[in-house]
């Protein structure tokens, strides 16, 4: 039984068995009853209430007991009684989903975008897609509790506005991006842009290697590399919403490339995918023994084929990422030291480089700095495709409603 005083204990009873229905599948009045600690009478009560609201439906009959007797009824939390519609922007696709109250996808379309495409222009043709997923679903409106938007760049969570993306210039700075995309759908709902990352650490935390931990951070890496903070189950973004922009910690100072942002030494510089394979372009008349010579002027050199050679030991292709992962090591071990978190997720390009590589990394991190402590940092590989940056900003949506106090009002 949830303490505090006789309304708000009511309330938060309400909420216990609501989020436990949400999580547990099909289940009995009794199993709430002894899980939760409630009497029998005041589960069935609040179950009567959220099944008039069509919110939990019956089951049908369970199991008997080893003793025999009378059937129990099931029931479990309904999916599909509302709805949320989620939109990842990503440099060269969007992709849009609605899903229901189970993060569970039930229509999606992609775009590709154009390149120096305005962000005009973009969301036009985004809420042109949204309104066909619409009626493609036969959703009510009225039924669609929010949308997120997942972009690319430094965006203010509370305003709405993205400050700058390196990925699309085109888009110019202090881009009214939630004001633009509200007026383009005409949905009186709640809006929730933020920077993609955001949503995919919350993906992680929700569905993903995350679900038991409270402080995760996510790696996101490939041409840029970016991170996804959450400390004691809460988002982290900064005073200026910079939190998670580790593309941008200078490394090596001395470096010479330089960065989208206009620095040199950056983190994502160092460990950006084309310049591994702009090295493996140069080193490859060098080494004609390397498997990665066959690909020489064939069009074929990508970061797959350099991930799979060194998993098979090709020394040229481990030299390449040698340098790699000298600068993850560097950088995973600063991020250590700032968050100390229960688990770092690689996801993006990085997540498909391969026993070795994440191996070498471990290693790696764990003798970088304070040898002497033991810091038990899981460093993985994320289990989820593509659509996590969907499923974390459905899922986001998600927690904003079934925060929301009315629903425990009875």
């Amino acid at each position: 039984m949830v303490p505090g005083k006789p309304k708000t204990l009511k309330r938060n009873n309400r909420k216990v068995i609501l989020e436990y229905l949400r999580t547990s599948g099909e289940t009995t009045v009794a199993a709430i009853s002894a899980d939760i600690g409630l009497s029998k009478t005041t589960v069935m009560k609040i179950l009567d209430y959220y099944v008039k609201k069509e919110m939990v439906l019956p089951a049908g009959k369970g199991l008997s007991t080893d003793e025999g007797g009378k059937k129990p009824e099931l029931f479990r939390f309904d999916g599909r009684y509302k709805y949320v519609l989620a939109i990842h922007i990503f440099p060269t696709e969007v992709f849009t989903a609605v899903t229901d109250l189970s993060i569970s996808i039930i229509r999606s379309r992609a775009i590709t975008n154009r390149e120096n495409e305005t962000a005009e222009v973009l969301v036009r043709e985004i809420s042109s897609l949204v309104t066909e997923l619409i009626s493609d679903t036969a959703i009510a409106v009225e039924d669609i509790i929010g949308i997120a938007v997942g972009a690319h760049g430094i965006t203010n969570y509370d305003s709405g506005v993205v400050y700058t993306s390196p990925h699309f210039p085109s888009w110019g700075e202090n881009v009214p991006l939630g004001e633009m995309f509200q007026k383009a759908l005409s949905l009186d709902v709640p809006f929730y842009i933020d920077n993609q990352i955001r949503f995919q650490v919350f993906a992680e935390k929700t569905i993903g290697l995350g679900r038991d931990k409270k402080n995760i951070i996510v790696l996101e890496g490939g041409d840029g590399l970016v991170a996804g903070i959450m400390v004691k189950d809460e988002i982290k973004r900064g005073v200026h919403y910079l939190a998670g922009e580790i593309g941008h910690m200078i490394l090596c100072p001395d470096d010479t490339e330089e960065c989208s942002c206009g620095g040199r030494g950056c983190f994502e510089v160092l460990v950006s995918v084309s310049r591994v394979l702009s090295r493996a372009a140069e080193g490859i008349p060098g080494h004609p023994e390397s498997v990665l010579a066959s690909h020489a002027g064939t069009g074929s050199l990508n970061i797959e084929t350099v991930f799979q050679a060194a998993e098979k030991g090709d020394a040229f292709a481990r030299e390449l990422l040698y340098e790699v992962l000298k600068w993850f090591t560097i950088g995973i071990s600063n991020i250590i030291l700032m968050y100390d978190p229960e688990i770092i997720i690689i996801q993006g390009a990085y997540a498909r480089a391969g026993e070795w590589f994440i191996r070498s990394l471990r290693e790696g991190v764990n003798t970088c700095s304070l040898k002497r402590i033991e810091k038990n940092v899981e460093i993985q590989y994320s289990t989820l495709g593509k659509e996590r940056g969907i499923l974390g900003a459905a899922a986001f949506v998600v927690s904003q409603y079934f925060s929301r106090r009315e629903l425990y009002d009875m």
